[in-house]
Order: structure tokens, then C-alpha cells, then sequence
């Protein structure tokens, strides 16, 4: 494979790679153009952004419920920006439910992984790790952030508009009080409003310094209650439409005693495909079983924290289709 992505002449076939691996590749990938463009921003930065997110998109069209769970399941420490790569791949699928075209969810994605180029090195050094309020100069910076964003990006030659409106806004709140603009309703681009409900569902359902993370179905409801003042009522709606009442990736505990990862979207949303990997009497199985929880047998009483499992990587792996690079 070239550097460009294309499969080099000669090759047998494309590789394939599990959701996991996929997601390790590119978000190292990810972490260098970070520091690309920290360091000597240009355009060879902006086609490495552009790339990335087209992969992404070809992703998402190959297995998008298997990059949501990997996603939502990852907790490893080496994934520093993996919030903005989570963001960027909900982004797509909003966008998409939302009739966006191809084209403009593009450059959607690149808004979401450039989204806290303004503030990577607080993010790093304060904002993940902090377990005390932020101080007067942090907020600051965080409120400046857009507009340093912005700045980065047109030193690195961006200049379409729907990449650099959507980072812009995408603070901004449907009833004025967001920011750096106080914007409100309708001018607030459709882009923006999307990025600001997944850039808020991911943080939550991620821990943080100063909290842990919140389950999934909170998340959701959380933004849900607020659609028409913090957020927009349809990116809201289409969040819900989108991960279901158990998203991708939500450790649940079935009427039967087992325990297992929400791997599919089953025949309708209370009713998620769910593999097992705990038995009723708490058995580390081999291999995942899957479930269909619309049988009163299988039925999903709760959500839970993530069991331990002596071999958890290598039961996860086969549950999803492995995507092609």
C-alpha cells in the first residue's frame, strides 16, 4: 500500500483489519498529523486530514456498529485523542442520517478531528487528567479555542467554508448562551450543530479528570431534555435514532444472568443484538455467544461496568467484520 492508501500494483488483495487494529492504525496516524500541524502547518497537512477522513467514511460504510462498540469500549491510556476520533466517526453517521451529502460530511469529519486544535496542549496536560475545577486562565483558553483553531488551520491553507464555519460554531446553543458568538437557532450552521451533539455525547460517556464516565443511556437522555435550548432538536433526535436505547459497545447484564457487549442493533431498538462473554454463573466463556434479546429469556434488565474477562481482546475481536484498507 502507497502513502496515499491505494493498494499498490502487484498486491494480492487489500488487508483486512479488526475494528480494533483499524482503530489503532489510524488514530496513530491521527496523533501524527496533530503534531504535523502543530509543528509546520500546511498543505500537505490538510491532504493528511482530508485522507483520514475519507478513510474514516469507507469505514463507516463497511461496519459502522462494530467502530461505535470498539469505540465506546475502548479505555486504553495510549489513545490520547481518541475523543475526537470517536466524535468524528459519530459526525458521519449523524450526518448521514440527516441527509448531508458525501461531500459535505467530508469536511464535517475534519472539523471534528481538528475541532481542539486550539487547545491540544491544555487538553493533554490539564483538561483529561485534572480532578479540580479549571482555572480562570484554562477557561479562557478553552474559550479562545475556536478562534486559535481557526487561525491554525487558514496558516495551514483551509479555506472551505464548511470546515472552518462548523469548527467555529460548534460551541454554539440554540438559545444564545453557547460560544464565541452567542449565536442562536437557524444561524447556527446544520454541520456545527451536529458536531456540538456528538462532541458532548463522547465527553460524557468518557471519564475525565475531574468525573467518571456516564452510561451511554444517560448521555443520551441528558441531550435529548435539552434539544431546542443547549442542543439542536434534530441532531438530537437523529443521536437517539442512531445508537438506540443501548448503544454499540454498552456492557449489559440479560434477564438470564449473563453478561455481554451490545454488538448490533437487533430487530428494533429496545431489542440490541448482545454477545455474551459471562455466563449466568459468571464462567469466562471462550468465545462470545451471541443473543437475541427480544426473547423474554434474553431480555436486557441493565446496563453495567465493563466485567473482567481473562481473555476479553481476543473473545471481542471476531464479534465484528473486519474492514478492508
Amino acid at each position: 500500500m502507497n502513502d496515499n492508501g491505494s493498494v499498490l500494483k502487484g498486491s494480492s488483495k487489500s488487508k483486512e483489519l479488526t475494528v480494533f487494529e483499524w482503530i489503532d492504525a489510524q488514530h496513530l496516524f491521527l496523533s501524527e498529523l496533530y503534531q504535523q500541524l502543530l509543528d509546520q502547518p500546511g498543505k500537505a497537512e490538510v491532504s493528511r486530514c482530508l485522507y483520514l477522513a475519507h478513510q474514516l467514511q469507507r469505514a463507516c460504510q463497511q461496519n459502522p456498529i462494530g467502530l461505535l462498540a470498539a469505540l465506546q469500549l475502548n479505555r486504553t491510556a495510549k489513545h490520547q485523542h481518541i475523543k475526537e476520533f470517536f466524535v468524528a466517526i459519530l459526525c458521519e453517521m449523524l450526518a448521514k442520517e440527516g441527509g448531508m451529502t458525501p461531500s459535505s460530511r467530508l469536511y464535517l469529519i475534519c472539523a471534528a478531528l481538528t475541532q481542539d486544535l486550539g487547545m491540544l496542549e491544555l487538553q493533554d496536560q490539564a483538561l483529561d487528567r485534572q480532578n479540580t475545577p479549571l482555572t480562570t486562565q484554562q477557561l479562557k483558553a478553552v474559550n479562545r479555542h475556536p478562534h486559535t483553531g481557526i487561525g491554525m488551520l487558514k496558516r495551514a491553507n483551509v479555506a472551505e467554508s464548511l470546515w472552518l464555519n462548523t469548527l467555529e460554531q460548534h460551541h454554539e446553543q440554540p438559545d444564545g448562551k453557547g460560544y464565541p458568538h452567542g449565536l442562536r437557532g437557524k444561524d447556527i450552521c446544520q454541520s456545527a450543530s451536529i458536531l456540538h451533539v456528538a462532541d458532548a455525547y463522547v465527553a460524557m460517556v468518557r471519564p475525565r479528570g475531574d468525573r467518571p464516565a456516564v452510561l451511554p443511556k444517560e448521555a443520551i437522555k441528558e441531550i435529548f431534555l435539552k434539544r431546542g435550548s443547549k442542543f439542536d432538536t434534530v441532531a438530537a433526535r437523529h443521536l437517539a435514532t442512531v445508537l438506540g436505547m443501548y448503544p454499540p459497545g454498552t456492557w449489559v447484564k440479560l434477564y438470564n444472568g449473563e453478561m455481554g457487549v451490545v454488538s448490533g442493533m437487533g430487530s428494533s431498538h429496545p431489542f440490541p443484538d448482545v454477545s455474551v462473554v459471562l455466563s449466568s454463573e459468571g464462567e469466562h466463556l471462550p468465545q462470545a455467544v451471541l443473543r437475541k434479546t427480544n426473547s423474554d429469556q434474553y431480555t436486557v434488565i441493565e446496563m453495567v461496568k465493563a466485567p473482567f474477562h481473562f481473555s476479553l481482546t481476543s473473545v471481542l475481536n471476531p464479534i465484528w467484520p473486519k474492514i478492508k484498507i
